[in-house]
């Protein structure tokens, strides 16, 4: 398990509505980041949402254009940590890093709004899961930047993915 791991209950809990930090991203009742104000104009197209993790490592989620789409990325001064993807399917999404890669997969009917549970995969092991509250359960050590832009890519997704993905005649 490597420094920036984290396991067994995941969540993202709002602390404040204005300042920073806004959010924190708790791990076994620990926290394990704080973050700045969400939203998808930030994120998309402004600044960027501010991480900083609790041992002061600071990172911003982003986006950057990968063919038509516009894609959430996780960026620090190194570079990028995390990155993240359509798959085939309507909000499937695929999210890599250096040593890392998965796949988050709806669970039962997929919407744009309250989305029942979400499965996050390697492979065909199943890492994680996220219910509706928001709450990730992992089977394994998960990176934090995975689970981020896991919550990332659940509230926000990839704008305009429906209209971008091919139609079955």
């Amino acid at each position: 398990m490597l420094p920036t791991d984290v396991e067994g209950s995941i969540s993202l809990r709002r602390i404040s509505r204005s300042g920073f930090p806004t959010h924190e991203l708790v791990a076994s009742g620990c926290t394990i980041a704080r973050l700045g104000r969400d939203g998808s104009l930030r994120m998309f197209f402004g600044r960027g949402r501010r991480v900083q993790l609790v041992d002061g490592t600071e990172w911003r989620i982003k986006a950057t254009t990968v063919g038509p789409y516009i894609v959430p990325i996780i960026k620090a001064q190194t570079g990028i940590v995390a990155t993240s993807g359509p798959l085939g399917g309507r909000r499937c999404y695929g999210i890599n890093g250096e040593h890392f890669g998965y796949v988050l997969i709806p669970l039962g009917q997929v919407r744009l709004v309250g989305q029942v549970a979400w499965l996050m995969r390697r492979h065909t092991d199943e890492v994680a899961t996220i219910n509706a509250a928001h709450v990730m359960k992992t089977n394994e050590p998960v990176p934090i930047a995975a689970a981020l832009m896991a919550f990332t890519l659940i509230n926000h997704g990839i704008p305009g993915e429906a209209k971008l993905m091919p139609t079955q005649q």
